[in-house]
């Protein structure tokens, strides 16, 4: 049965908990998940936004999960003010779905410290086959979904919501009016974007890999490589522009940097980020998609582990 959207919003305020935007690509989720969020806001009530969209990201840049607390009403979800972020390493959920969930379990809990009482979980369009729809699962346990608003063409998402744990609240909504089907080619597109806007104000940084904890090994040739020994070991055409996450010792995510070179046979590696400041860096990850400094997608590499 498809809801309409007053009963949906209705039983989010009657009902505050964690809220995922489920469905295809470009059905309208964050336009949706955008507009929950200002009639919760608008209500009075601590709402958050968990931008799980690794590819398409409006909180923070492509291959992170963002979160944003909002204070007011806006226009899109862009305009939410950024308050954390999580490093997933690529922008395919297939091949980083371990960080994906983590990063979806740690901002909602951080949320939770923020006071939120809703949290709205935008979610990516991967949906289909048995892989899909196990994700999917995942990603809807790790969000702790009180809530979930599965949007549909037909009954594309019917396979996911058989699956749900009791409890769950379902509702079912056609697609926002002002959804529109985006070629791949556009997607690339906003992507490139949303890496040449970040990487605008970055800075190249120097850093002593022997003072951070390094993180997420690397599969190079069929070898999995232990992350302390990455920089030395994969080739330097491997290395540059490498997508690393930058984090400080409690594991938050600081800045997203792109490796523009390797020297002191390993020990110390250049990067190109935006702040803050060096001081703060403490661990290293290792991501798999390789981004230039103007923001171009260059050939993914190998999946870290």
């Amino acid at each position: 049965m498809i809801a309409g959207w007053r009963a949906v919003v209705r039983a989010v305020l009657d009902a505050p908990g964690s809220v995922v935007m489920l469905g295809a690509v470009d059905v309208g989720k964050t336009t949706r998940a955008a507009a929950l969020a200002n009639v919760v806001c608008r209500a009075g009530q601590r709402v958050a936004i968990v931008d799980a969209d690794t590819g398409q990201s409006d909180l923070g840049p492509p291959t992170t999960v963002g979160l944003g607390a909002m204070d007011r009403p806006v226009h899109r979800m862009a305009e939410v003010q950024l308050r954390a972020m999580y490093f997933v390493g690529d922008t395919s959920p297939q091949a980083t779905l371990r960080f994906l969930t983590a990063g979806i379990t740690r901002l909602v809990a951080k949320a939770h410290d923020l006071g939120a009482v809703t949290i709205i979980i935008d979610t990516t369009g991967w949906i289909r086959g048995p892989a899909g729809i196990a994700a999917k699962l995942r990603e809807i346990k790790a969000g702790a979904a009180r809530h979930v608003v599965a949007i549909q063409r037909a009954e594309e998402v019917e396979p996911i919501l058989r699956r749900l744990p009791p409890g769950v609240m379902v509702h079912r909504l056609r697609p926002h009016a002002r959804a529109r089907r985006r070629s791949s080619a556009e997607r690339r597109a906003f992507r490139e974007r949303q890496f040449e806007r970040y990487f605008r104000g970055g800075r190249p940084r120097s850093l002593d890999l022997r003072a951070l904890r390094q993180e997420r090994a690397v599969t190079y040739a069929g070898v999995r490589i232990a992350p302390a020994d990455v920089a030395t070991r994969l080739p330097a055409a491997e290395l540059r522009h490498r997508l690393v996450g930058l984090a400080d010792g409690a594991g938050d995510l600081m800045a997203l940097g792109t490796v523009t070179g390797v020297r002191a046979g390993g020990a110390a590696m250049d990067v190109l980020a935006p702040p803050p400041l060096a001081d703060r860096i403490a661990v290293l990850q290792w991501g798999t998609l390789r981004v230039s400094p103007a923001g171009r997608e260059e050939r993914r590499s190998e999946g870290a582990a």
